[in-house]
């Protein structure tokens, strides 16, 4: 972020707290901006518009750059801006965001103290941690095979390397829901946010494996087509698909026994 008049202290803060909030499952929830506003808030008193404002120039450089190296530079800046009390008070709002959602990631977590330790907070982390009302939570009692459905469209959509589309979730949201139609539109967007967060927690091979192989057991020969079909959707929902997205379509295919043939070509 180049240095401005216009940025403020206020400015970073709000990077901070965007990237608990956004960048570690891409998703900002109206919980977490409204604990996001109350924190910058307290810190600068600022009518809500004004706020706001804040937030989307934050976001905007957050989005649109570096991500890492405005958080970093943001976390440096905030070091020598803030007194002590002022820092301790920004690692709670830290958790209070992160808690908002009722999930706490294990990349939120690895955020905080990482930020705490650069700020000799190591042990106020701990301790807010140990004792935090949130669930630390990757695949649950409540994941299904329709969490397993999304969180492999999200691997589709995630291969070219961009942010998912507010059109690629759609496309998701809306073939999820051809699978279980008893859903409200509000209950399958939150199992493709489920599965977005732990998309964000950088899963292994071992974890996609499984999603895989549970697929391919519990589902027959025919609705594992149907999925595939699913996942060409889901990568052609921004254009043209990659060549890397065929790649992964067909290994899954193959994973699953079953032949595609993509854009007139067979497996």
């Amino acid at each position: 972020m180049d240095s401005t008049d216009d940025w403020t202290t206020t400015h970073d803060l709000a990077v901070v707290y965007i990237a608990i909030a956004y960048g570690t499952d891409h998703d900002l929830s109206d919980e977490e901006l409204k604990v996001l506003t109350e924190a910058l808030q307290a810190w600068e008193e600022r009518e809500a518009p004004a706020v706001r404002e804040v937030i989307v120039e934050a976001a905007t450089a957050f989005v649109e750059g570096d991500a890492e190296a405005e958080v970093q530079r943001a976390m440096r800046e905030l070091r020598s801006a803030l007194a002590p009390q002022e820092r301790r008070d920004t690692v709670r709002y830290l958790i209070r965001i992160a808690e908002a959602d009722g999930v706490l990631l294990e990349r939120e977590q690895g955020f905080i103290h990482s930020l705490a330790e650069a700020w000799s907070l190591k042990e106020l982390s701990e301790e807010l941690l140990e004792n935090t009302s949130a669930v630390v939570q990757r695949r649950g009692e409540d994941w299904g095979l329709i969490h397993e459905l999304a969180f492999l469209y999200i691997l589709v959509g995630h291969t070219a390397g961009e942010e998912l589309s507010p059109d690629t979730i759609d496309v998701m949201a809306d073939r999820l829901q051809e699978w279980q139609p008893e859903r409200s539109e509000e209950q399958v967007r939150e199992v493709v946010r489920r599965a977005l967060q732990v998309y964000a927690d950088e899963p292994g091979e071992d974890l996609i494996h499984d999603s895989v192989e549970a697929l391919k057991q519990a589902l027959p020969s025919t609705q594992r087509l149907t999925v595939l079909d699913d996942l060409y959707t889901v990568a052609r929902a921004d254009g043209t698909i990659t060549r890397d997205e065929r790649t992964l379509i067909q290994s899954l295919a193959r994973a699953w026994d079953v032949n595609v043939r993509l854009n007139g070509r067979g497996d």
